[in-house]
């Protein structure tokens, strides 16, 4: 696991992107800061700053035809993460040995999301799979981001569409 600033993280997305990844966006609106890259994304959408962004609400597993339909080199995949050892708001680029050991992703996902990237990787449809966390800070039931977490979205979002 690896904390990036948010310009380096802006950097990373850009570059993924521009290689042909998609931005795929997985978390609900219903659980706060589950919310954290849906947000992210559709505010991308609307300022129509990509065209590569797929939002997954509910988890991964929902959006597996049209990640597997779209002809792309790889996907990021932005997801609420929690982390004992990091601050709300941070963000972190993570690999799935990092699941369970330095950070755990918000169970909203009716399948493990390991599970989710087994099925894309034996479908050979997709070569490479990264991964982006937000960290969250409230998972109540809701639909306001907090305080940290709204923020490095909003300064995300910015970088992005500079």
């Amino acid at each position: 696991m690896i904390k990036l600033s948010v310009t380096e993280a802006c950097k990373y997305i850009k570059k993924l992107l521009s290689i042909n990844y998609a931005l795929v966006c997985v978390g609900t609106y219903l659980r706060n800061d589950d919310a954290a890259c849906l947000e992210l994304c559709d505010k991308l959408q609307y300022a129509n700053a990509f065209s590569n962004i797929i939002k997954c609400e509910f988890g991964l597993e929902n959006c597996i035809n049209e990640i597997s339909q779209r002809e792309i080199e790889g996907i990021l995949i932005c997801d609420a993460v929690i982390s004992n050892s990091l601050k709300p708001g941070s963000i972190v680029k993570f690999d799935l040995r990092d699941i369970d050991e330095n950070i755990e992703i918000i169970s909203t996902h009716s399948i493990p999301l390991t599970y989710v990237i087994a099925i894309l990787n034996e479908m050979n449809r997709i070569k490479n799979i990264e991964m982006l966390g937000i960290v969250a800070y409230d998972l109540s039931v809701g639909m306001q981001l907090s305080k940290p977490v709204k923020n490095s979205v909003d300064q995300l979002y910015k970088c992005l569409g500079d």
